[in-house]
């Protein structure tokens, strides 16, 4: 079954109008359709909002339902009504989590094999985000918080993959969020990045069957990656990363939603059992700040 994904390309006027990110849009989305069974859903850019073209700024999809953003600022709200329509489109019904500020895909993500959620807030998304989401989701919400501004959305520092593995630039989470990330992934299957790789938005990564398709990574991270199963493609994309994002947000997964399903044999259940242990974890840490 071909993985859906909603793309919009950069608009044809504005920052990004050079004959660069032209080049790069096309190359990139020829390697999303190479790499396995994709189906490219695309809608209008518009050059009033160029930020369009990140379309993880979306919304967060959970199965058939789409939990659309809530923009932090004014000036992207206009993003909102456009991709609300474009995802109802789609075949996705719509709804959103009142007075919150909350971005969507860029800082919600799904685990590919535990039942959990990684929910990041600390920059653009507020940490009431995972106490509403939990309500809706349907599995665990894990809430990290982000603290170097260098990577203001959770997908810029954390990419969870269909294989368990977890790929993580630690040094972006507060220490609490290292800890809930240590005690959630097994060792073996943590993959951290270091700071050239994370820099380069590697955690910002599209996974599509075993391939990856992303920016760069050194040859370490490609090494690691081959080992747990992945092919990786490398497409440039520098263009937009000056503009704030990769490979990831410049795609939404319109089959989204928690895992579960693979969680059989004593490897998923080691996996459920640290999972597990990590949210009880967060929901102290979270009953504590709240009283």
């Amino acid at each position: 079954m071909a993985t859906r994904f909603l793309i919009c390309p950069p608009p044809r006027d504005g920052r990004l109008a050079g004959s660069g990110a032209k080049r790069q849009w096309d190359r990139f989305v020829e390697t999303l359709l190479c790499t396995s069974d994709v189906t490219l859903v695309e809608i209008e850019p518009d050059e009033n909002c160029p930020e369009l073209m990140f379309t993880a700024n979306a919304a967060l999809v959970c199965g058939k339902l789409a939990i659309v953003s809530r923009l932090q600022y004014p000036e992207r709200h206009r993003n909102r009504s456009m991709l609300r329509a474009a995802l109802a489109r789609a075949g996705l019904a719509t709804t959103s989590l009142p007075q919150t500020s909350f971005e969507g895909a860029n800082d919600t993500l799904f685990d590919r094999v535990r039942p959990l959620c990684y929910a990041g807030y600390g920059w653009r998304t507020e940490r009431s985000d995972t106490l509403q989401l939990h309500e809706v989701v349907g599995c665990r919400v894990l809430p990290l918080q982000l603290v170097d501004e260098r990577f203001f959305h959770l997908d810029t520092a954390l990419c969870p993959l269909g294989s368990a593995h977890v790929l993580a630039y630690l040094a972006a989470f507060a220490p609490h969020a290292q800890t809930l990330l240590r005690r959630a992934i097994e060792p073996e299957y943590l993959i951290e990045v270091g700071v050239e790789d994370a820099l380069a938005l590697a955690c910002n990564a599209v996974e599509v069957g075993d391939a990856l398709v992303l920016h760069s990574a050194s040859r370490r991270l490609r090494e690691r990656l081959n080992d747990a199963g992945y092919r990786v493609f490398c497409t440039e994309l520098d263009e937009f990363i000056r503009a704030g994002g990769s490979a990831k947000k410049l795609t939404l997964r319109l089959d989204d939603g928690p895992a579960g399903a693979k969680l059989n044999g004593p490897c998923g259940a080691a996996l459920l059992r640290s999972g597990r242990q990590a949210i009880g974890e967060s929901d102290a840490f979270l009953g504590t700040a709240q009283a």
